[in-house]
């Protein structure tokens, strides 16, 4: 079966943090000296996501960073790619000296580090193609998913604490039956290349506006009876507003009724009128406090295992008078 070419989603978490570095104000340089506070609420964890600026941070840059989360009660931080292949600006990827570096800064910092794999930019127009395309995309991508894994050194060191699948999943592209079991074999086929590397294997998920037939409970069973994940339920607030959880329940009902351990991913930002509806031209804004921890008290009420932020770099660090607000809260 051939089915119809699919827009793209206006509600992608992911493809709105395509965000150029470019975008973001510059990082309060300050927050390095002050004291720490922990949150009102428990945050177990946070995720870094990489862009060529970072190509430039030395260790004092990432030493901030990690510094930063611990203050704020992190133990665990998701890298969430090690590169991009297949954008417009190029493919690039993070040296191995930059990774050590954050490696050597999260030992520091008493926090462990999810490894995401590179991210190839095709999984947008495949996961919206034709069969063959989707099929021709997850061969490619599991060859070069195994390539990567049998050079990565990552799981050798201390602060290691798994990997993470950098494409996120959500019901609209997967209604299809026959399209959920080639996900879950490709997402199998990833999960057994490391197997001899060590390491547990993660993958976010968050609820699509998209209207489809498509569940995510149906998605999270495919999925889960070939391939050993562990679930990160974003709660969507940034874009969708807060009603977005609601529709997340009956997942995590489900995930509890099935015993599935399980993470929860609360965004720390909200997005801005304007731009265009395929997240390219995204435009956001730290959150104000009062509403992030609304997010919190759900996320510590559903079950997860841990309650992860989207993210304290750049929505709790930059320089702008919204972040610095969060901060004051928060006592950083």
């Amino acid at each position: 079966m051939s089915p119809p070419m699919l827009p793209s989603d206006p509600s992608s978490p992911l493809r709105r943090r395509l965000l150029r570095a470019a975008l973001l104000a510059p990082v309060a340089g300050a927050l390095a000296t002050l004291p720490g506070c922990s949150l009102p609420e428990q945050v177990d964890g946070t995720f870094l996501q990489p862009w060529r600026s970072h190509l430039q941070w030395g260790m004092a840059d990432w030493q901030r960073s990690l510094q930063l989360a611990r203050r704020l009660g992190c133990r665990q931080l998701v890298l969430q790619w090690t590169g991009i292949s297949g954008g417009a600006d190029g493919d690039w990827e993070l040296p191995d000296t930059s990774v050590r570096m954050l490696f050597t800064a999260a030992a520091e910092a008493g926090i462990a580090v999810r490894v995401g794999l590179p991210f190839q930019q095709h999984w947008w127009k495949a996961i919206g193609a034709d069969d063959a395309t989707l099929q021709a995309f997850f061969a490619d991508s599991l060859a070069q998913a195994r390539s990567w894994l049998a050079k990565a050194p990552w799981a050798r060191l201390q602060a290691f604490n798994g990997w993470y699948v950098p494409y996120e999943l959500e019901q609209y592209h997967w209604a299809d039956p026959a399209r959920q079991q080639w996900l879950a074999q490709w997402l199998h086929g990833i999960t057994q290349a490391s197997a001899d590397g060590g390491g547990n294997w993660a993958i976010s998920c968050y609820f699509s506006r998209l209207a489809t037939d498509g569940n995510l409970v149906t998605l999270w069973d495919a999925v889960l009876a070939q391939a050993t994940l562990r679930p990160m339920v974003q709660d969507g607030v940034g874009v969708a507003g807060a009603g977005n959880v609601q529709q997340l329940q009956p997942l995590l009902q489900h995930l509890r009724e099935r015993g599935v351990v399980f993470d929860a991913i609360v965004e720390l930002f909200r997005e801005l009128p304007g731009g265009n509806n395929d997240g390219t031209q995204f435009k956001g804004q730290t959150a104000d406090a009062a509403r992030i921890e609304r997010q919190l008290a759900w996320a510590r009420d559903s079950g997860a295992e841990h309650v992860l932020v989207y993210a304290l770099d750049p929505w709790l660090s930059q320089d702008t008078p919204e972040a610095a607000a969060l901060r004051k809260r928060w006592g950083v």
